[in-house]
């Protein structure tokens, strides 16, 4: 996508950001200014988006140990609610209050870079940014690349479809490979078939988040993605196409063996019926070992996360996506920082196999690293064994896309989410819901992109 297209999306976030109250959780920040440096020794503000207490606890960690090994740099680390990081940003922008790095979401580089928040890292130090990129699936180190620049490196990424399947119940009900070991089902038909199969005595055969939650409608689209589906192409909608028709109709078959009231299920509920074990499957996100450690589920609850199957045939007329993907502890430098060096010798740090150990699920549970050597470990295949399988074959990565995003997506997501909810409550088929509101979104891009 060009500069132009993103100019569009930052000015009209921008100018929303306006009218939004300013809670951005926590103190308020201080003016910034030159970095403290007294006695020879370089502070850097580090702004942390979002993560669980455990994550926030093994960077802190290992923060001690930078600090240790480069005593003239300390850094100043704050914890920022993670939904109001593009509001926090922007107002921090506008106040020439930024600190020296951003550690956000890989879904705002575009709009940073537009507003000119962050720097390329490539321009800085390409050197030391060619060090690190073979270190990474290729996938998702493009995960930090913006305009043919590196922008943002990241530890992990989060992605959508994910299917979580009770190993016990699988077992049970005769569900299991040749080894004998409880497995995924192979494709949309068994799935149906499975979800009929365990539907039964107060358990439901899978758990569907279908509210109007936003990551409910980012996994229903990473579903068909994976059935080669595309919001937009050469600026024309495609939500009625055939990838997400059938998607849809998918989601419409599996209402009949779904918990009651799953119209008001988010992912968060969906996965806690899950682990409550009242359904054998949940449609999930790649973090579901996050929400098992929040809800308070056992370690040895009996379940594993697999790639959410594919249809027999891949459906839509484009390319099939195993999975989007987004990273949200993506290393940013800004354009206010005054102390590049120190902040590339930062991030350096990070991008080493021992700093980023804890992410192969020997600390942190629920992130999919891309740095090959946490992908290859004992602890991400333990915690991951379906998806270190594909890693090895290959295919986890095999077409993983970034997140859609286009100026006007928000307003797009609430009538597509309209027309997702009306077929799961009966009241469309899926064709016609889609065909319906595929003009509604065409005009909403349109409308958004129209000086472009």
């Amino acid at each position: 996508m060009t500069k132009r297209f993103w100019t569009t999306v930052a000015v009209g976030l921008l100018l929303a950001s306006f009218s939004l109250p300013l809670w951005a959780g926590g103190k308020q920040e201080p003016a910034s200014g030159p970095q403290d440096q007294t006695g020879g020794v370089t502070t850097l503000r580090v702004w942390k988006f979002g993560s669980p207490q455990n994550e926030r606890e093994y960077m802190l960690s290992q923060i001690k140990i930078f600090e240790s090994k480069n005593p003239s740099i300390k850094i100043d680390w704050a914890y920022q609610n993670y939904p109001e990081r593009r509001t926090k940003v922007i107002s921090a922008k506008q106040a020439g209050n930024l600190p020296d790095i951003l550690l956000s979401d890989g879904q705002s580089i575009p709009e940073y870079v537009s507003l000119g928040v962050i720097r390329p890292l490539d321009e800085i130090d390409a050197s030391m940014v060619e060090k690190w990129k073979p270190r990474f699936v290729p996938a998702g180190w493009e995960t930090g690349v913006y305009d043919g620049h590196v922008y943002a490196v990241s530890p992990f990424v989060d992605m959508a479809p994910m299917l979580a399947y009770n190993t016990e119940m699988f077992k049970s009900a005769g569900i299991v490979d040749g080894a004998g070991n409880a497995r995924p089902p192979k494709n949309w038909n068994e799935l149906l078939s499975i979800a009929q199969k365990m539907n039964a005595n107060g358990v439901s055969g899978i758990s569907l988040p279908a509210s109007k939650a936003p990551n409910d409608l980012e996994i229903f689209v990473g579903v068909a993605y994976r059935n080669g589906a595309r919001w937009i192409s050469d600026g024309k909608s495609h939500v009625n196409g055939p990838g997400f028709v059938d998607t849809l109709d998918l989601y419409q078959k599996l209402t009949k063996f779904a918990q009651p009231g799953y119209s008001d299920t988010n992912f968060r509920q969906a996965m806690e019926l899950f682990f409550q074990k009242k359904a054998a499957m949940a449609i999930t996100m790649s973090f579901a070992p996050i929400l098992r450690q929040s809800l308070g589920a056992p370690a040895d609850f009996p379940y594993k996360i697999a790639s959410f199957p594919q249809r027999d045939s891949v459906s839509g007329q484009f390319q099939k996506a195993n999975f989007i993907m987004t990273p949200t502890v993506a290393n940013m430098i800004t354009s206010s920082s005054k102390s590049v060096k120190q902040d590339m010798a930062y991030i350096d740090f990070w991008m080493t196999p021992e700093a980023q150990q804890g992410w192969n699920g020997s600390v942190v549970e629920g992130r999919i690293p891309i740095m090959k050597s946490n992908l290859e470990s004992a602890p991400f295949a333990k915690e991951y064994p379906d998806l270190a399988a594909e890693y090895r074959k290959g295919t986890l990565f095999e077409g993983a896309l970034a997140m859609p995003g286009f100026a006007g997506l928000s307003e797009a997501e609430a009538k597509l989410t309209d027309a997702f909810q009306e077929v799961l409550l009966g009241g469309s088929s899926a064709k016609a819901a889609l065909d319906q509101v595929q003009p509604q979104i065409q005009q909403v891009f349109d409308s958004a992109n129209k000086s472009k």
